[in-house]
């Protein structure tokens, strides 16, 4: 050893093992590996038990209706059960699926449930959402699993919502995106509400004519078959199947209460958070009155199953765009089995899961906050002026 010089270090001496070390691995596990075994044990899992996008092969049959110059709806005597694999949306949907008849059903059905994957990561990013983190704890969702492994329209709909929010300010392009939810499925008219509270009467108006138009031309374009027999259809419906569902109603009714006082206390709710959309709005926080709306349309909703809250994901972006308490709190609805009879325990503590991230967006919302580069609207794509 060379006098005055101290021994070099070694460079395979261990590195100390200090709190942003641990919590960088268990980042990576968690928001990183976790999820994509997720979504691969879902899709392995989904075609060993013969199960790929279940809810997409009513779709796929209707569309088959269609191309035979057939009604895709069911005739008034046929069961409406959850399995029986009825057709119950508006017509766009099964004309939508057409392209999908090219293909056999299975196969169909996984590119579905992949393009579903692929709306679900889009959500967070459309809504300017750049921590990684956050995409991973998506995937892990109970919600937007149950979403991708059923292949149901409900992250399409997120998706077209949140693009809605980001071209809130191009009355063409906002409603556009309402418009053909509309047609869709019409459980997130409240955007309308939206539209109109937030002052923007013109883009709140032509979506209505686009979810009008919409429904007409693809109702015309099966000969109006089902038209006449549509609400009759959507009341079986509800009888059928709407004790399965995650509303409060089904909370009340559990709780012992009368069907007429559960139903009054569901519509008070509703209501309430509805009237909360016009007021947040009118006063000029349209975020808040988002997801206001967002979550009336998930509250006014008669048939609410596990997927619909895939819908949080555009809540949580919009009020916590980088991670948060907000992006953990629904993977405690691992307690729910998804849809179908699920116990008063079961529907109460998802129920109390949705509300609780509501309500910490919410908080992030009124807060008022924004992080440095949370503005999902940058400057190049934003219109120099607001629509009337």
């Amino acid at each position: 050893m060379i006098p005055g010089k101290s021994p070099a270090v070694s460079a395979s001496a261990p590195r100390p093992v200090t709190f942003s070390r641990v919590v960088s691995f268990a980042s990576v596990v968690f928001c990183g590996v976790l999820p994509v075994f997720a979504l691969v044990g879902l899709f392995a899992s989904t075609i060993q038990d013969d199960a790929v996008a279940f809810d997409f092969r009513p779709f796929y049959a209707a569309a088959g209706a269609v191309l035979r110059g057939e009604t895709p709806y069911p005739s008034p005597g046929d069961p409406l059960r959850a399995s029986s694999g009825a057709y119950v949306y508006p017509p766009l949907p099964a004309i939508g699926a057409i392209p999908f008849r090219v293909l056999p059903l299975e196969v169909a059905g996984l590119v579905v449930m992949a393009l579903l994957a692929a709306a679900a990561l889009a959500i967070p990013f459309v809504l300017g959402v750049r921590d990684w983190r956050c995409y991973g704890l998506v995937c892990l969702w109970p919600p937007v699993l149950s979403a991708i492994q059923t292949g149901n329209l409900t992250l399409f709909l997120a998706l077209a919502a949140a693009l809605a929010w980001r071209f809130r300010d191009r009355a063409l392009a906002s409603s556009a995106y309402v418009g053909v939810t509309l047609a869709a499925k019409f459980f997130l008219w409240p955007l309308v509400v939206w539209l109109a509270a937030t002052r923007r009467l013109v883009a709140a108006g032509l979506a209505c004519a686009v979810g009008i138009g919409l429904l007409f031309l693809s109702w015309a374009a099966i000969g109006f078959a089902g038209l006449g027999d549509y609400v009759d259809l959507m009341r079986r419906l509800e009888e059928s199947v709407g004790s399965d569902s995650y509303t409060t109603y089904i909370v009340a009714l559990d709780l012992g209460m009368s069907s007429t006082i559960a139903r009054a206390m569901w519509l008070v709710l509703g209501l309430g958070l509805l009237a909360a959309v016009v007021a947040v709005g009118l006063r000029g926080d349209e975020r808040t009155a988002f997801i206001l709306a967002i979550a009336t349309a998930l509250a006014l909703t008669p048939i609410v199953w596990l997927h619909y809250f895939a819908l949080l994901v555009v809540v949580v972006a919009l009020g916590q765009p980088k991670l948060g308490v907000a992006w953990f709190v629904p993977l405690a609805m691992v307690v729910t089995p998804g849809s179908g009879h699920p116990t008063p325990f079961e529907t109460a503590a998802t129920l109390a899961v949705a509300a609780l991230t509501i309500a910490l967006a919410l908080r992030a919302s009124v807060g008022g906050v924004r992080p440095v580069g949370s503005d999902p609207e940058p400057a190049l794509i934003r219109a120099p002026a607001r629509a009337a």
